[in-house]
């Protein structure tokens, strides 16, 4: 993930608003094994640039004054800048994860409708006849017909009936779509890289970032 990291440095860069030439020396030069430096000083850059130059900071702009001062530290202290002859170079190589998405197919939602079948009761007020007899004494007057048998009156009664009838109607509506979802991943494996081992023979020195000593 390290070598994902030092390739996005140029564009993050170029997001800081760092000209392109100058964002890619600086990649190079993490790339190379040194460090990059990012202060957010607002007011006081100058005092955070004294102290990087202090501690033998640099940049594109003084790279070459950065070096030749580190030339006269190393006169100073009675040692010589190291000089090499019949220079090879050895490439070390690493693997990066390259990641890339396919969609599948996870599945499938299907939407039906069922018939239920439900008791429903509803009050329904409802009208009806009721026949009342009342009896009253007659006042005794003569009757201008005579007692016979058989004689009767009729009353039609009335009541309402309720009789039950269904519409349909549309009560709800279920409305089913797609949305997309960002979700994030952890993706693991494995990578492979080169190291340089050095094995000295013989009683050779070699001056890296520590002196290591062969013997015979």
């Amino acid at each position: 993930m390290l070598g994902c990291a030092i390739a996005g440095v140029a564009g993050a860069l170029i997001g800081l608003v760092i000209p392109e030439e100058e964002a890619t020396y600086y990649e190079t030069e993490l790339k190379a094994g040194r460090y990059l430096v990012t202060v957010q000083a607002s007011s006081r850059r100058d005092e955070a640039v004294a102290i990087l130059r202090r501690n033998g900071g640099y940049d594109m702009q003084n790279r070459n004054e950065s070096a030749a001062t580190t030339t006269t530290k190393a006169r100073r202290s009675g040692t010589r800048p190291v000089t090499t002859e019949g220079e090879k170079n050895l490439e070390l190589r690493e693997e990066q994860m390259r990641v890339r998405k396919t969609p599948v197919n996870k599945g499938e939602v299907r939407v039906r409708k069922d018939v239920v079948t439900e008791q429903k009761t509803v009050k329904v007020p409802v009208t009806r006849e009721e026949v009342v007899v009342e009896r009253r004494p007659a006042s005794g007057r003569r009757s201008a017909s005579s007692i016979k048998g058989g004689e009767e009156i009729r009353i039609p009664v009335t009541a309402e009936e309720v009789r039950v009838g269904k519409d349909t109607v549309v009560k709800e509506e279920v409305r089913v779509g797609k949305r997309r979802v960002q979700d994030t991943k952890n993706v693991t494996g494995t990578v492979r890289k080169e190291r340089a081992e050095i094995e000295p023979t013989g009683n050779v020195t070699v001056r890296n970032d520590t002196t290591t000593r062969g013997r015979r």
